[in-house]
């Protein structure tokens, strides 16, 4: 039987996942295993777009150029998948949505998970992603809808590997002073977060690798990695990567890091946690331990 899922936005219904079968007795795409490699697909997701001069949310994916080509120089052949969501969001190739923000990034997550399904999953191949701040959040949620098996998700994903820069895993004060729902979902202890899955896994386990920066006020490195136990939204991660030192470390500036050195860095990984945090000094940038991360975290 043909479902159609449909999402109702500014007065207009817009098609969702059309022509989709879902499978029931139908045999299930295998789960594909994992290569470690830079040939998979990459969906790059955007974060909120707020500020005093922002009255219409505008993302330009072009945002993500410099993390694109560091990734194409550093072997990566794999696929971009740049995603837009907002109304009036521009140069994106995956425009999952055309809404607002006050759009529930539970309901982001919803689509950008039928957008992988249809896209890899379904056809037996696995994907990666990078999230910046929000962004992170909606793959995260896209995650934890098909993983608890909600009505109106695909029935699975294959993600093998996410990188997070400056999400808000556990909350924003900054939240606080923005009245849209997405803001209102970023706050510290919110419903949305308390949704979130503590173990956020595809069909495919997926590997996590969240980044943070001491420099970045709008998401504490704390949030950004998840070390504090007692917040909504907390999780083990396979790695956890903070930035102390080095250039461009703010909330906006750290996705755009490509630099081979010059960084003061910790990081922890979860193969390795006897040791603790690792500390390095005149280390990589953020984009690289990003394109490490998706690559497998014994390349670091």
């Amino acid at each position: 039987m043909m479902k159609r899922f449909v999402v109702r936005v500014a007065g207009l219904i817009v098609g969702v996942g059309l022509g989709v079968v879902v499978p029931g007795g139908a045999q299930a795409a295998a789960v594909p295993k994992r290569n470690d490699g830079l040939n998979e697909t990459i969906y790059w997701v955007h974060g909120i777009q707020v500020g005093p001069k922002v009255k219409v949310p505008v993302a330009d994916c072009k945002q993500w150029d410099a993390a694109v080509k560091r990734y194409r120089g550093g072997s990566f052949t794999g696929t971009v998948r740049t995603v837009g969501y907002y109304k009036n969001d521009k140069n994106c190739n995956a425009q999952i949505a055309r809404t607002d923000r006050n759009t529930s990034i539970k309901e982001l997550g919803r689509l950008l998970a039928w957008d992988i399904y249809n896209n890899y999953t379904k056809k037996g191949k696995s994907v990666d992603a990078v999230g910046h701040s929000m962004g992170g959040l909606i793959i995260r949620s896209a995650i934890t809808g098909v993983q608890k098996k909600l009505s109106g998700w695909p029935p699975r994903l294959f993600v093998e590997d996410v990188v997070t820069f400056s999400t808000p895993h556990s909350g924003t004060l900054f939240a606080n002073a923005c009245g849209f729902t997405q803001c209102k979902e970023m706050r510290i202890d919110s419903s949305f977060l308390k949704w979130l899955s503590k173990t956020p896994y595809s069909t495919q386990r997926t590997d996590w690798t969240l980044i943070g920066s001491t420099k970045d006020i709008a998401v504490p490195a704390w949030s950004a990695t998840v070390t504090d136990a007692k917040k909504a939204g907390y999780f083990t991660p396979g790695h956890r990567v903070v930035f102390t030192d080095g250039k461009g470390l703010s909330h906006s500036g750290i996705y755009k890091q490509t630099a081979n050195s010059g960084y003061k860095v910790r990081y922890w990984n979860a193969p390795q946690a006897s040791q603790g945090w690792i500390k390095k000094t005149n280390h990589v940038s953020p984009v690289v331990m990003a394109r490490n991360g998706n690559y497998y975290f014994s390349k670091w």
